[in-house]
């Protein structure tokens, strides 16, 4: 099964989010249980907190979605559109055929995309490394050409508490929801949707981790007695720490999904905030 299963809200939540597609007459949809397809199936496979395993006789028209489990194809299974994983892998074997994308989100902090021609995106140690390299690049940007409005946002993260790990959930699987439903809108507008929805969700956290690495080396700092640096060295600074968590064995993984959430839930409250008052002052100190 996933290791990263989601809680009964979410799933259900997911579950209403999809409705119109389990309701369609074709579409084999299983919540809580996993299934074995191996006949030809005319609509779509739904499979909600549950494994599916396609079979070498399954042949879907549609699509695959697996919200909260793993999806598993056999030699000569064949899916005619997308194959999508929420919380869960994807595990096709060589001679499997998915005629649209398939792309996995095994956790927040990583998506996986195999395009459609057998070449595969895999997240191992270097794919890793790359992403961090990344992380640091693209959050070091925002705060050198937005620094005025996120040393707002390090100044008001501590008293937004618990709130933005709330609103990440929420954001999170409001996002994968319309994923899942953009999906259902067909190759020519449902892929450039979902690819557009997955650059407003990363955007979202880059400015959260750009917030949260700039509040954790200030804190770092006050904590040694130093005086303030440039937001872009602070925010380099702690978005690096955040990263080299990231490859702790056994938590790392963990704690960098925590920090996804936390993160996309900052970028939301901290856009929100500081495009409503302008442009904000934050006194030193």
């Amino acid at each position: 099964m996933a290791p990263r299963r989601l809680t009964a809200a979410v799933a259900l939540s997911l579950l209403l989010a999809t409705g119109q597609a389990a309701a369609a007459p074709a579409t084999r949809t299983t919540v809580f249980s996993d299934i074995v397809v191996n006949e030809p199936v005319t609509g779509d496979v739904l499979a909600i907190e549950a494994d599916v395993h396609l079979g070498p006789m399954a042949d879907v028209d549609g699509d695959v979605v697996v919200v909260g489990g793993d999806l598993k194809l056999d030699d000569r299974a064949r899916v005619g559109r997308h194959v999508l994983a929420i919380f869960g892998r994807v595990d096709a074997a060589p001679g499997a055929s998915v005629e649209g994308r398939t792309l996995s989100f095994s956790s927040l902090s990583s998506v996986v995309l195999h395009p459609s021609d057998g070449s595969s995106l895999q997240v191992d140690l270097a794919v890793r490394l790359l992403t961090s390299g990344g992380w640091l690049l693209i959050t070091t940007a925002l705060a050198f050409g937005l620094s005025t409005r996120l040393r707002y946002g390090v100044w008001m993260l501590p008293q937004l508490g618990l709130r933005v790990l709330a609103l990440g959930v929420a954001a999170a699987v409001t996002f994968f929801a319309a994923i899942v439903a953009v999906l259902g809108l067909g190759p020519r507008v449902g892929v450039p949707a979902a690819a557009a929805l997955t650059v407003v969700f990363f955007a979202l956290r880059a400015v959260g981790l750009t917030v949260i690495g700039g509040w954790l080396a200030g804190r770092l700092l006050a904590r040694l007695g130093r005086r303030p640096l440039p937001l872009t060295v602070e925010v380099f600074a702690g978005v690096l720490v955040l990263l080299v968590v990231r490859f702790v064995p056994v938590i790392g993984g963990a704690l960098w999904s925590v920090g996804a959430i936390a993160a996309l839930g900052t970028g939301i409250i901290v856009l929100a905030a500081t495009l409503s008052e302008g442009d904000p002052v934050v006194e030193p100190g």
